[in-house]
């Protein structure tokens, strides 16, 4: 038996771009937390897009160092996509690593791309052999290209997991379902299920944060903050978020007069100016506020009396996770790993709403059905209560960052068997 302990198994993590987002955070938390005497990681990630919120400056004060692939971006360039997959070929011989872990589809395609390449090269040297490991987040296969890129993508994905990858990573149960069931990429025993992990202690004493946020915005004793939290995106439907708020002051005038309204989140010039001429439009001009991006979770999140989310098209949405750790109360539409986090049906309210275990679901796109949602739950705060709550206690019970890394980790053992 050798005396010397073995060497850590050495691991290329890539991720298109460090957006204020789920999957910089989830990348950032496993490059912290994993066993570094076990795993020897390197980040490389492509650069984040003008108008987008950039979440490089935080990790970096948090110690995180990455490479730089400038030309990795998550637009369709041939000759920046030719140069990042070059450049991932190049970080792939330098490094040799045993594991090649991707994040988000730009990243997903060219990581593994250079990997099919690599292979042989690498079995030629007797270098280490390769294995990769894929992360969904969410997905592209609808809701955000046309039907002829969406179907291209989806040929894509497919050849990727049949050819190039070990395993896939599903951030939920539905997400796996649709990954493998609806769109067929990948086989079952290929496809694996790691929940999402968050840090949870920024939301360990959620009071003091509260009282802060309020009073920096004035908010009154007696009024009722409704938030959206994430980036400005099509995909996040903000623009519904505006409606729901004009369908409710129709539905349930006397409560939206004590509501206020709270876009967190950043987005380009272009999609800002475009939802405040929206909520000029539908007159919330004085109601609605954009935030733009916060790094004070710990205070905005709850300071919000109730979280509303109205994406099209989700994985598991991180606003939920650390509204939840707050005990906040939760609307959103019923689109990818929403209802895994809500839970099980438990009534049928009538016109696509479903009270769920730990908050309630609408159909993707409808402002009256999500008006009524929150009526509901404004409107009775014992049960916005007994529902943040139960959310409360699930998230801390499966939901920690620690977890996530020891679930990882684990498969990364796998992966040398």
């Amino acid at each position: 038996m050798s005396a010397f302990p073995p060497k850590p198994r050495r691991v290329l993590r890539i991720i298109t771009r460090l957006n204020v987002g789920g999957p910089a955070r989830h990348v950032a938390w496993l490059m912290q937390g994993t066993d570094s005497t076990r795993f020897q990681q390197t980040l490389a990630a492509g650069r984040v897009h003008r108008g987008e919120d950039d979440l490089g400056p935080e990790l970096r004060d948090q110690g995180l160092v990455w490479r730089d692939l400038p030309r990795l971006g998550r637009s369709i360039n041939p000759r920046d996509d030719l140069a990042a997959l070059l450049a991932i070929l190049r970080l792939l011989i330098e490094i040799k690593p045993h594991i090649l872990c991707t994040h988000a589809s730009k990243a997903g395609l060219l990581g593994r791309s250079a990997a099919l390449i690599y292979r042989p090269v690498a079995a030629l040297a007797g270098w280490p052999r390769l294995r990769c490991v894929h992360t969904f987040h969410g997905h592209t296969f609808h809701s955000y290209f046309s039907p002829v890129k969406t179907r291209l993508f989806l040929a894509v994905e497919r050849f990727l997991a049949r050819w190039a990858t070990w395993r896939i990573v599903t951030i939920s149960p539905l997400q796996y379902r649709e990954i493998v069931e609806t769109f067929g990429v990948g086989r079952p025993d290929q496809v694996v299920v790691v929940p999402l992990g968050i840090d949870l202690e920024p939301f360990a004493e959620p009071e003091a944060g509260r009282r802060r946020f309020r009073a920096e915005l004035g908010i009154a004793d007696g009024e009722l903050v409704v938030g959206a939290v994430g980036r400005v995106a099509p995909v996040k439907n903000y623009g519904m978020f505006l409606h729901a708020a004009a369908a409710l002051s129709k539905q349930a005038p006397e409560l939206f007069a004590r509501c206020r309204f709270m876009i967190i989140g950043g987005g380009s010039e272009g999609e800002m100016i475009a939802l405040r001429e929206q909520a000029q439009k539908l007159g919330l001009e004085r109601r609605v506020s954009f935030l733009g991006s916060r790094g004070d979770r710990e205070a905005f999140f709850p300071g919000l009396d109730l979280l509303l989310l109205t994406s099209n098209n989700e994985g598991t949405p991180l606003a939920i996770l650390e509204g939840g750790a707050c005990g906040l109360p939760v609307v959103a539409t019923e689109v990818g790993g929403v209802p895994d986090l809500l839970g099980a049906a438990a009534q049928d309210l009538g016109g696509g709403l479903t009270l769920r275990e730990r908050g309630i679901t609408a159909p993707a796109g409808e402002a009256e059905a999500l008006a009524r949602a929150l009526a509901l739950l404004l409107g009775d705060r014992e049960r916005a209560a007994l529902l943040g709550g139960a959310l409360k206690q699930y998230v801390l019970q499966n939901h920690s960052k620690s977890r996530l890394v020891s679930d990882i980790e684990r498969l990364f053992d796998q992966a040398e068997s």
